[in-house]
This record gives C-alpha cells, sequence and structure tokens, in this order.
C-alpha cells in the first residue's frame, strides 16, 4: 500500500511540470505580437455638410445637411500593430495606420431653382491608437477578445469643388477643412484563430468617435455660407481582417 502510494506521487510530481507549461503556453503574458491589418470603414453617423442659408452667384441659395456616408464612397484602411501580453488574459497594444476614401459629385442643395452639387475630393488620415484587449479564453486556438482604445487621427486639407451645372459654373478647391489633429476612441470586438504557436489569423469589427476638424470660412466668406463646415464629427465603425504574428 505504501508502495503504490509512493509510486502515485511520484507520477503527480512528474505530470506538474507539464501541466504548468500546457497552462503557460495558452498564456499573453511576456508574449509579443506584431498584427498586419486591413479592411474598409462603415459610417455609422455624422455630417460632412451642414445645412445653411445664404446666397451664390447672386441667387438665394439653400445648402442641406450631407452625411458623411453620402459624401464618401469607397476606402481603405491598413495598419499594422504591435502588442504586449502582461497578464495571461491582457494585452496593452498600440497601432498606427492609414485611411483613404473617395468622394463623388453629390447635389447638396439649390441656387434658386437650379441644383447645387459639391465634391470633396479624397479623404485622407494617418493615425495612431493605443489601447488594452482582454481576452475571453486564451487557451484554445479561437481567441475572442474585447478591446477599449483612444488616439490620435492627423487629416490632410479637404478642399471642395462646387458646380451650378445648369449655370455652367464651377468654384474648385474651395478651403473647407484645415489640416487637422483630431482626437479618436471607441471598442473592438474580434477573434483570432492560431494556424500554430506564433501564427494566427483573425478579424475585428469596432466603433470609433472621431471629433470635428478645422474648418475654413475663406472660402465661402461674405456668401452667408461659411457654416456649412460647423460640422466634421463622425461615428465610424472600422472592420478588418489581419494576420497576427507572436513571439
Amino acid at each position: 500500500m505504501r508502495q503504490q502510494a509512493l509510486v502515485l506521487a511520484a507520477i503527480v510530481a512528474a505530470l506538474l511540470p507539464s501541466t504548468a507549461g500546457a497552462a503557460e503556453a495558452g498564456s499573453m503574458k511576456g508574449r509579443w505580437s506584431v498584427a498586419l491589418q486591413g479592411g474598409t470603414d462603415v459610417e455609422v453617423s455624422g455630417d460632412h455638410y451642414a445645412a445653411a442659408q445664404g446666397s451664390l452667384l447672386g441667387l438665394s441659395t439653400s445648402i442641406e445637411t450631407g452625411a458623411f456616408r453620402d459624401v464618401y464612397g469607397r476606402s481603405f484602411r491598413g495598419g499594422l500593430a504591435l502588442g504586449y501580453g502582461v497578464g495571461r488574459d491582457l494585452e496593452v497594444f498600440g497601432r498606427g495606420g492609414h485611411y483613404t476614401a473617395d468622394s463623388s459629385m453629390l447635389r447638396i442643395g439649390s441656387a434658386a431653382t437650379l441644383p447645387v452639387q459639391a465634391d470633396a475630393g479624397t479623404y485622407s488620415e494617418w493615425g495612431g491608437e493605443a489601447g488594452l484587449r482582454y481576452f475571453f479564453n486564451p487557451a484554445p486556438r479561437f481567441k475572442p477578445y474585447v478591446a477599449g482604445v483612444a488616439g490620435l487621427r492627423f487629416l490632410g486639407a479637404m478642399p471642395v469643388t462646387l458646380s451650378v451645372p445648369a449655370a455652367s459654373v464651377s468654384l474648385g478647391d474651395l478651403p473647407f477643412y484645415d489640416k487637422s489633429t483630431v482626437g479618436v476612441f471607441g471598442v473592438d470586438l474580434g477573434a483570432s484563430y492560431d494556424l500554430g504557436r506564433n501564427v494566427a489569423v483573425g478579424a475585428e469589427v469596432g466603433l470609433r468617435y472621431q471629433t470635428k476638424p478645422s474648418g475654413i470660412d475663406a472660402g465661402l466668406a461674405g456668401t452667408g455660407l461659411e457654416t456649412i463646415n460647423d460640422a466634421g464629427g463622425r461615428w465610424s465603425m472600422p472592420i478588418v481582417g489581419q494576420v497576427v504574428f507572436r513571439f
């Protein structure tokens, strides 16, 4: 009986190191990660143009509100993220990237009975975020997580082209939004799947609020339409796929 007990104790002692190693293998703590990300943004709410009343070409002009989702269409977001595990299920991270979106000519109001159109050109930003990511269960290959983020975005100048096609008039490159540094904060929900110990693929969807950029009134000074760029704050939903390398 005593010999059996000794044998059992020896077996338990032999198993303990492998159990601890397995737990450590499923932990984020002490591991670095590098992620390559690519995707797009879905505009949720926020206006690019604000409504205003004034005069254009000597005609009484009414400008309607123009939402970001109506002004901008095709877009691309790409980025690089670096993370470090500070706990079994916690990772701090920082990332930087570039986002661009294309616009097309859009009717934004009328001058008397004539349609007024606008083209906002290309939207371009560089930005960085820092955050904390919580993994619900880091041990299995499938790892769902939630994250909170905050950061800054650096926007390029955004001139606008206004035109009244029926009058064959076009006012190109009017100063509209200046180069701006804006704040951003939000949350992410995502998941990754381990292809091996060091490589994973995944996807995430987020919600972001971006503060408004700096408007420039000079392009429309004296028209009464200077307030149409008193907007620019937006809610958006970034959707990205990613390849993650851990070491």
